[in-house]
């Protein structure tokens, strides 16, 4: 048994020399890299919050931002909960608790993962205001030895200080002062007990348990922290039953009001997705951004004008008052940063980002990807003759599909530039049934469009939610004439140091021919010269443009989606509880009537002062004059004349040439496609 025993101690011994020697050899390794402690924690305390700017210069949000005050400005009542919460040892160890950690190394084996940590407040300190925040284990040995470091610089009293001041309690609150009078609107040194416990426990979990967000979690969390009072015996149990009945006396939110706030918020999810969230917060970064706060000012504007003068013609519903809702996103063609993103009508009322949302439908405005693939696809131009009947598809597996125009209105033969220009459902069913919805969807992610979209005809009618930042995106693929470029949100982001974490460099990808998107591109200014989208030239706009309407069943959602060659801008107006939009007449809002007048005013003050810029012919494409109801190249005599975009070497045709007798003239026959459907998905009547 002696031997036993022995060997034991001998093995024991040996473990800890290794662990000894492994530890100097470690610490010679990242000697250099660690920092060298101020002669004051304030300084480092207050050296470090991230700015967010715009593309414009203006800071528009700090983060980490502290106001730090001393100790004995505090609540005794916080002192006392923070220290019992999250480091119960602290004013025994030395910048480590080992009891701590030896209790979380054998909770962790014994789970086979990370489910308790052990970081006392000097290594939380030391983490939150030196480190990169990598997830690595040569991180935690540089947190302890800066702990010790700062245990063996600073007091108990200076470490317990500058951590108060610096931990963050959600809703943007750092620092115990700034946190008391976010929540409860009155100085830290005032905290009463109940409230000391509840920001003592927000640390730990500082959105999932938000007061104002999710109050039970809240109040679970200061029990806990009252729990932990009494084990501690800085209170008895008597004390806290009374504690809980008290109130919590909890501040209403603070509204913000900055639109820019979507946008900003947006960047940080991202960036926090990237770093984590402690560098986005207390990493004293500088983030470059791409937004324009005056493109964002003339967004809010145009937004809060026309929904405003919208809503005084709505009929009143029948429960409740939901106000319209809108999105902008507009994307600078060139290199695809967003120069601006309004996510809702006001910040303070909704923080619901819209503009990133893909819970709604974009209706017609979806249908030039549908056109686009049928050009490619069965070789069809915007001189080729398609017929707008009424029509029943079959539907394998399921009932046939019989689509509708607006108002039930049929052309007849029609070319495809003009139907797209008259949004004509019947043609855009046709087209997908042709060339299948499988090959649309695989267009329209070529476009860029990610968001999931349903293998359905009905996809032609824009069926399948899709989000305004991706419309915008994907439009400016055709005002670029081929060329895909990401958007993107953030230009650079530098570290504290000034040294540069990320920067985006231009890298366009000629997706598509110029050739072949140019008579797209032409068939859209025609929407806006002479169809849907007509409003947008009646309210005095003069840039040349090309853009789609949109407008969903039961007038739930309007859109309008439209470029230029500076920047593509799309628009949605809907209501958040999906109800119609319908005025006073039970006359439905559309694409044309909320959304586009936004995009004109909104594009009007972007480029004003402005030059117009044609978008160039390229070369391969000739523009010819065709008759609008039969595809045949028109003459003197025509009496519905259309130009059209088309590639050189496709063929027109010229009307057949008749006698003097007029009456033969009435049985005139409409030229055929200049492709028949092909595939298990032709429709005729084409």
């Amino acid at each position: 048994m002696r031997s036993f025993f022995n060997h034991f101690f001998f093995g024991v011994y040996i473990l800890i020399l290794a662990g000894i020697f492994a530890s100097v050899g470690l610490y010679h390794m990242v000697k250099d890299q660690l920092p060298q402690l101020p002669d004051s924690l304030d300084k480092i305390a207050l050296s470090l919050p991230t700015e967010v700017y715009s593309a414009d210069g203006e800071v528009m949000k700090v983060l980490g931002e502290r106001h730090p005050i001393a100790l004995k400005e505090i609540s005794p009542h916080f002192t006392k909960a923070i220290v019992a919460t999250e480091d119960s040892r602290f004013w025994e160890h030395h910048g480590v608790d080992p009891i701590g950690l030896t209790r979380a190394v054998v909770a962790n084996l014994k789970a086979w993962r990370v489910v308790q940590g052990a970081s006392t407040l000097t290594q939380q300190l030391s983490k939150n205001l030196f480190f990169s925040f990598e997830r690595k284990w040569i991180r935690k040995f540089k947190e302890m030895l800066v702990a010790f470091q700062m245990e063996s610089t600073f007091s108990k009293e200076e470490i317990l200080e500058a951590y108060c001041n610096q931990v963050y309690f959600g809703s943007g609150a750092y620092g115990v002062e700034e946190a008391a009078l976010h929540y409860f609107g009155k100085r830290a040194r005032d905290l009463s007990l109940l409230q000391a416990a509840l920001l003592a426990g927000l640390p730990n979990a500082p959105n999932d348990a938000n007061p104002y967000a999710n109050p039970e979690r809240a109040m679970a969390r200061a029990r806990y922290v009252l729990n932990r009072l009494v084990k501690m015996r800085f209170i008895t149990e008597r004390e806290m039953e009374a504690t809980l009945q008290q109130p919590l006396e909890l501040v209403p939110p603070q509204p913000e009001s900055n639109p820019n706030l979507y946008f900003v918020n947006f960047v940080i999810d991202k960036l926090e997705q990237k770093y984590g969230k402690e560098f986005v917060h207390f990493g004293g970064l500088k983030i470059f951004t791409t937004l324009d706060t005056r493109y964002q000012r003339y967004a809010q504007t145009a937004v809060e004008t026309h929904l405003a003068a919208l809503e005084k013609n709505l009929k009143p519903e029948l429960e409740g008052v939901h106000p319209l809702q809108a999105a902008l996103v507009s994307i600078e063609n060139k290199t695809g940063a967003v120069r601006a993103l309004l996510g809702g009508r006001q910040y303070s009322q909704s923080q619901f980002n819209r503009a990133i949302s893909n819970l709604r439908m974009p209706g017609s405005s979806f249908k030039p990807f549908v056109y686009f693939t049928a050009m490619e696809e069965l070789d069809m131009n915007p001189a080729s003759l398609v017929v707008d009947e009424p029509v029943t598809i079959p539907v394998p597996g399921s009932d046939p599909w019989q689509p509708k125009n607006f108002n039930d209105h049929y052309d007849g033969p029609i070319i495809l530039k003009k139907a797209l220009m008259r949004s004509l459902n019947v043609v855009s069913a046709k087209l997908i049934h042709s060339v299948t919805p499988q090959r649309v969807i695989r267009t329209a992610r070529q476009f860029g469009i990610t968001s999931p979209l349903g293998p359905h005809l009905s996809l032609a009618l824009g069926t399948s939610g899709v989000s305004p930042i991706e419309m915008a995106s994907a439009y400016s693929v055709i005002a670029n004439l081929g060329v895909v470029n990401e958007p993107y949100l953030i230009q650079k982001v530098e570290d504290y140091r000034g040294a540069t974490l990320y920067e985006h460099f231009y890298h366009g990808v000629q997706k598509f021919s110029q050739k072949a998107i140019f008579p797209l591109l032409d068939m859209m200014t025609g929407v806006v010269e002479g169809g849907t989208g007509y409003v947008v030239r009646r309210m005095g706009f003069q840039h040349p443009a090309g853009g789609k309407t949109g407008t969903t069943n039961d007038f739930k959602d309007a859109w309008f989606n439209g470029f230029t060659k500076d920047f593509s801008t799309s628009v949605w107006v809907g209501k958040d509880n999906n109800q119609p939009m319908l005025d006073k007449n039970d006359k439905g809002l559309t694409g044309a009537s909320a959304a586009a007048p936004i995009w004109t005013y909104y594009m009007q003050k972007a480029l004003e002062g402005k030059s117009p810029v044609k978008f160039p012919v390229p070369d391969g494409i000739r523009i010819a004059r065709v008759e609008a109801n039969t595809g045949y190249l028109a003459t003197e005599h025509s009496t519905h004349p259309m130009d059209v975009a088309v590639k050189l070497e496709t063929p027109l045709q010229m009307a057949p040439v008749f006698g003097e007798n007029q009456e033969e003239e009435k049985e005139l026959v409409p030229a055929p496609p200049l492709n028949q459907p092909r595939g298990n998905y032709g429709v005729p009547g084409f």
